[in-house]
């Protein structure tokens, strides 16, 4: 059988590590999916691309490898869109491929044509369209390393079908870097030991992770800084899990839906040291009122995150591994008890006001399911209420094990995404947390976990409504409640056993402990629906336009 360019497509695959694809075949992927057939790669069939696209994003976020997805033209690349977005938004080291009409047809309107570079060239860090199939090797190993280099984030590839069929020669294993470096670290030592005087000289500091120590790997040197310096730290969304929320120092999630102990403890630092993060406006709120008393540095791989929105006192532009590694023998060992007696004494007055974390029934609900399941759990959270019950109360043990949307907060990204999770980690149990709005929108991947076997533990928190926008009606619309009533009228229990997956339904007001055990002693996939009330809210929340610290941590009634 003579090569051709779909042949080349599955050499640079295998040179790059991909032993995985998640994808929809159309006719114009067909010479591709047809050499797969006798690859050493695994085409999982989703039953939806944006599902494929989610599943590559939660397999890159759970291994830390390139997650690849594979769509034909026209609507199946379109329907790519949203999972691309979400990949950059939070920053996924992705690969989309996605099928092209032939050559000699683009720009002629044909059949399922769509300009899919001008489409998803402001949500990817590149989209290239291949025009000679001695090309696809060289475009493919730069999309590679354009896409794990740097700030991580998707790059598309589109693929005339004719490029796919044409007739080649096997091409020459790659031999060393395609990109020419374009230097992002800056280094600069001096820089460096004005960071770490600050912090020595600090009385009242504070370490805020965000999600680009997970994609650094740095997370042995932040638990090491965290330990030397003795300095308590908050998280974002996307820094949930790099370091074991049971670490002594831990203040919870920032933010508007964030940890009321740790919004406090930001509100009264003298210094701010900013790993990972670009201070998104879910993570400061109101820019005027975040952290008023400190002198703040950022450390970041990327320069165009560095003050985009914060003004920063030291700012530092490098790899985030390289940067800690150079940092910390510059760092003193120092006890700060009494900003540590402080944060303690915050602490103890939150929790004999609001023992239940500000979650209600969901919040406890959601601890017995982790008390359930093996401490090596992996949990993907999806968007709206479920999503801050859950990363308010899943105490993440160790790297890459709570897995969420933040920057794009794409509905329906937990269950696809966790399909990818238990692919890329089959050692680790996954559960995937969403509520019912969520779970409608890509409730057809159950089709694929139940062919599949994947033994995803699936959890719908079912309040009948889109509880998010409930609660924002209820507080700030006079609750003048339109358009969120879901209903309850579906069985999801029977939906789920159509698809072949067993499931019960509890109530989380009652005593929920018998069917999550049922959940947990079934072997392979399983879904429990949990019932909630739809006035469970989240607690505290920051209204729009608070400029009074002190209302962000009302209960509003």
């Amino acid at each position: 059988m003579e090569n051709i360019g779909a042949d080349i497509i599955i050499q640079i695959l295998k040179e790059e590590g991909v032993d995985v694809i998640f994808g929809y075949p159309g006719a114009n992927t067909l010479p591709l999916h047809d050499r797969l057939t006798t690859s050493h790669i695994r085409h999982y069939l989703m039953r939806h691309e944006q599902a494929a696209a989610h599943a590559a994003d939660g397999y890159a976020r759970a291994t830390g490898k390139v997650g690849v997805c594979l769509a034909t033209s026209g609507p199946g690349a379109t329907n790519l869109v949203t999972g691309i977005a979400t990949a950059y938004m939070d920053s996924t080291p992705l690969i989309a491929l996605t099928a092209q009409v032939s050559t000699a047809l683009l720009g002629q309107d044909a059949f399922q044509e769509t300009d899919i570079i001008g489409i998803t060239m402001p949500i990817t860090k590149h989209s290239y369209q291949v025009h000679d199939v001695h090309d696809i090797a060289q475009t493919l190993r730069h999309a590679f390393e354009l896409a794990k280099t740097g700030r991580p984030g998707p790059v598309l590839i589109d693929l005339p079908r004719d490029i796919l069929a044409a007739k080649c020669e096997q091409t020459e294993e790659k031999s060393s870097s395609t990109l020419k470096k374009n230097g992002n670290a800056v280094e600069d030592q001096e820089q460096l030991e004005k960071i770490a005087k600050a912090l020595n000289q600090s009385e009242r500091p504070i370490l805020i992770i965000g999600g680009g120590v997970k994609l650094s790997n740095a997370f042995d040197l932040i638990r090491e800084l965290i330990a030397k310096a003795k300095i308590p730290f908050v998280t974002t969304m996307m820094g949930v899990g790099s370091v074991d929320s049971a670490n002594g120092y831990n203040l919870g999630l920032i933010g508007t839906h964030g940890n009321e102990l740790a919004n406090k403890m930001v509100h009264q630092c003298d210094f701010m040291l900013a790993i990972g993060t670009r201070f998104s406006d879910r993570s400061t709120a109101q820019i005027e009122e975040f952290a008023p008393l400190a002198k703040i540095a950022q450390i970041d791989i990327d320069p165009t995150s560095i003050g985009k929105s914060i003004k920063i006192n030291l700012p530092y532009v490098g790899d985030i591994r390289e940067t800690l590694t150079a940092l910390l023998p510059l760092i003193d060992k120092k006890e700060k008890s009494d900003w540590l007696q402080r944060i303690d004494a915050e602490r103890d007055a939150i929790e004999h006001k609001v023992s239940d974390g500000g979650c209600g029934q969901a919040g406890n609900f959601i601890r017995m399911v982790q008390e359930s399941m093996p401490r090596e759990t992996t949990v993907t959270a999806d968007v709206g209420l479920n999503q801050i019950w859950t990363i308010r109360t899943w105490k993440a043990r160790g790297p890459r094990s709570l897995i969420t949307s933040g920057g794009m907060g794409t509905m329906g990204f937990s269950l696809p995404a966790s399909i990818g999770v238990k692919v890329g980690a089959p050692e680790r149990a996954v559960v995937a947390i969403m509520g019912d709005g969520g779970f409608y929108m890509n409730i057809q991947e159950l089709a694929t976990i139940g062919y599949y076997n994947l033994p995803i533990k699936i959890i719908v928190i079912n309040n009948g409504h889109l509880g998010m926008i409930r609660q924002i009606q209820h507080h700030f619309y006079n609750g003048r409640f339109n358009t969120i009533d879901l209903g309850r009228n579906v069985d999801f229990i029977a939906v789920a056993k159509g698809f072949g997956i067993p499931g019960c339904r509890i109530d989380v007001e009652k005593d929920p402990r018998a069917g999550i055990a049922e959940m947990v002693n079934t072997n392979g996939p399983f879904l429990l629906e949990a019932l909630v009330d739809p006035e469970n809210y989240v607690y505290p929340i920051i209204p729009p336009g608070c400029s009074n610290i002190e209302m962000m941590y009302e209960r509003l009634d």
